[in-house]
């Protein structure tokens, strides 16, 4: 998941929590809910319902293709290199920043039990007759000059902390603190109060969260506080303790340093207004039946589910987004619809092979899980028909579709030529790159099958009428042997400067790094074009009819013989220099986190331009970040250009490349 995405999901469940606890904060108003028990335990269920939110409702998973827009510009720069710009990740630190919270929080806890662990250590023993009977079966009451009220902590081996002027206090009082620290140890209320304090240290950053958990400790008090007059039946002197350590812990300064420590305490100094107003109201104290307590609780949790689900659908948490690389030249648009996921849709490649292009229209059918059940074409090619259907019907919609019919337009353009693999590997040539260009005007393919022959001229990296350029020679090349090593590959030039690409088995096996020949025949294309006795030859677009290569008039020559090493010197455009032409260049690909995070611009490069016509020597002179400076330099180096020249002689040269990143 990207850094962008967790900021997005952050924010929505900030929302969530505040919209469910704005909405819950109502609640005990509307129903009236006055026991503190029922308090305590709506606010409990309040906030385990925020702590479940990411789980109430299916995250939100866009479906992005994989094509992007990209253009590209080329100009010439002076030979100074330029410096590197970075961009500052402002939400990566930011989101370390949220981190660095938690862990402080966390160590904050961890510090409070580590000293309550050493103010236990330095606890004296309270003498026996100040103990309730039965009290030490429960407790370890002690008395410590570190506390300035009561403090109850520990799980198998719990403590009472007492001040120093617990013992000088009445009977009554003494009774009525010791009541109420031992009923916190039979509640267990210090697990309650770790666990809040972990959700406290996560959700540190939400104020939210911060009332609530705050709503709870003061409920966990008053109903504390309430069944102690219950057992001693002694509200006054209950209420005069109260007040005596209020006027203890204003005497010691405000002290607050327990307030970070994982321990109910006795009193806090914001609670004292609020526990007072219910000891004395004696309406407060009155029980309520088990029945009317069932139903306030039951109405309440249904009314915090209603808010849990008006939260998550407002604002819905999103997934990482599935990524789906389409062929290229395929766009799909399902026409507003929400998809939970989708295959890819390949191009035919026979249709790639024919050139077909067009858009198909199909009509789909969604079960009750807002899966395909049925899809049927509508209109289209037919060679596109199969691809389609096979793709979508594995197609999942969101589930708020089940039952409909959806319909989708999936287009078929052809891409423009770019460089495959083979050519890739190719580009690194012997061949000079101030071969002549033209247009390829024929492919003759001979002495292989037809089904043979068509897989090979669609795996080409050119066709008939494409732009002929001499990089592509020695890729032709390879592509042909990479298919069988026994293929070779002739180029023939026409005396009017179009071009003819040969393809036939060889009489001989050819080691597999022989490059291809570029003969120069005094014929004319009609010539050329004499169909071979073989029988093989099938007219079909893009790939002529095979035919054997014609005896020239005159005796071949290879051009590549003729040329005098390049220098090696990088030149800059101007005085003579001629700028580098980019011919082939296939796509950069988006990085998953500029993806997810629907990350755009512009990446500028500083390249060299060989006398090869290869880029090298790459360096980043304007950045985006989110790993768009890398998929920019991986497809610069496979970019093939027509080098620059100085005076007519192909020379290295440096220039700067623009690369802008659009999602379609």
């Amino acid at each position: 998941m990207s850094t962008g995405l967790v900021w997005s999901n952050i924010f929505a469940y900030s929302l969530q929590i505040g919209l469910v606890v704005g909405l819950g904060a109502l609640v005990p108003a509307a129903l009236r809910m006055r026991m503190p028990r029922a308090r305590l335990l709506y606010w409990q269920v309040l906030l385990v319902a925020c702590l479940a939110l990411p789980w109430i409702r299916s995250w939100r998973q866009e479906v992005i293709a994989g094509a992007i827009q990209v253009s590209t510009v080329v100009t010439a720069v002076s030979s100074s290199a330029a410096p590197v710009h970075r961009a500052i990740p402002f939400m990566a630190i930011a989101l370390w920043l949220l981190a660095t919270g938690v862990a402080i929080r966390l160590g904050l806890l961890i510090a409070g039990l580590v000293r309550l662990s050493a103010y236990r250590r330095r606890g004296r023993e309270l003498p026996s007759e100040l103990r309730m009977p039965g009290a030490a079966a429960q407790a370890t009451p002690l008395l410590s000059d570190d506390v300035a009220g009561p403090v109850t902590f520990g799980w198998r081996n719990p403590v009472v902390l007492l001040p120093a002027s617990f013992s000088s206090l009445e009977g009554e009082m003494r009774d009525a603190i010791l009541c109420h620290e031992l009923l916190h140890v039979a509640r267990r209320d210090w697990l309650f109060t770790i666990a809040e304090e972990l959700v406290r240290a996560v959700l540190w950053f939400h104020p939210a969260v911060w009332w609530v958990i705050g709503e709870i400790q003061l409920a966990r008090e008053q109903t504390v506080d309430q069944l102690v007059i219950e057992t001693t039946q002694a509200r006054g002197p209950y209420v005069d303790t109260l007040l005596l350590m209020a006027g203890a812990f204003a005497a010691n300064g405000g002290q607050t340093q327990l307030d970070l420590a994982p321990a109910p305490m006795f009193l806090r100094r914001r609670h004292l207004k609020r526990r007072l107003l219910e000891v004395v109201k004696e309406v407060g104290m009155t029980t309520i039946s088990k029945t009317r307590l069932v139903c306030i609780t039951a109405a309440a949790v249904v009314m915090v589910a209603a808010a849990c689900w008006l939260a998550t659908a407002a604002f819905p948490l999103s997934a990482a987004p599935q990524i789906v690389d389409d062929a290229a030249g395929v766009a799909v648009n399902v026409n507003g619809s929400q998809l939970m996921h989708r295959s890819r849709v390949p191009y035919p490649a026979e249709a790639l092979a024919k050139g077909i292009e067009g858009t198909i229209v199909v009509q789909l059918k969604l079960d009750n899980d807002a899966e395909v059940s049925d899809a049927a074409v509508l209109s289209g090619p037919d060679e596109f028909r199969k691809s389609v259907l096979q793709s979508v019907l594995s197609w999942h919609f969101d589930k708020s579709l089940a039952f409909t019919t959806q319909t989708v337009n999936i287009d078929f353009a052809k891409p423009p030529n770019t460089p495959s693999a083979a050519v890739r590997q190719a580009l690194p040539t012997t061949l000079p790159s101030t071969l002549p260009t033209g247009k390829l005007e024929r492919i003759a393919i001979s002495g292989l099958s037809d089904f043979y022959r068509d897989e090979l001229a669609s795996k080409l990296p050119v066709h008939e009428g494409d732009d002929w350029y001499p990089q592509i020679l020695t890729a032709v090349n390879r592509t042909a042997k990479a298919f069988d090593s026994h293929l070779n590959t002739i180029l023939v030039r026409y005396s009017h400067g179009g071009f003819e690409l040969r393809i036939s088995p060889a009489s001989t096996r050819p080691t597999p790094t022989q490059t291809g020949r570029l003969y120069v025949l005094d014929e004319t294309p009609a010539a050329a074009s004499t169909p071979a006795s073989s029988g093989n030859s099938v007219a079909r677009p893009g790939v002529a009819p095979s035919s054997a290569a014609p005896k020239p008039d005159v005796a071949p020559t290879a051009i590549s013989a003729n040329y005098e090493p390049l220098p090696s010197d990088v030149y800059s455009v101007g005085n003579g220099t001629t700028a580098p032409v980019l011919l082939l260049h296939p796509d950069p690909q988006y990085s998953e986190q500029a993806r997810a995070a629907k990350y755009s611009g512009e990446v500028m490069l500083s390249i060299v331009v060989g006398t090869d016509g290869t880029a090298g020597n790459i360096h980043v002179i304007k950045s985006l970040g989110m790993g768009l400076d890398e998929k920019a330099a991986e497809a610069v180096r496979q970019w093939v250009f027509r080098p620059g020249t100085h005076q007519g002689v192909p020379v290295n040269v440096r220039a700067n490349v623009a690369v802008n990143f659009r999602l379609l």
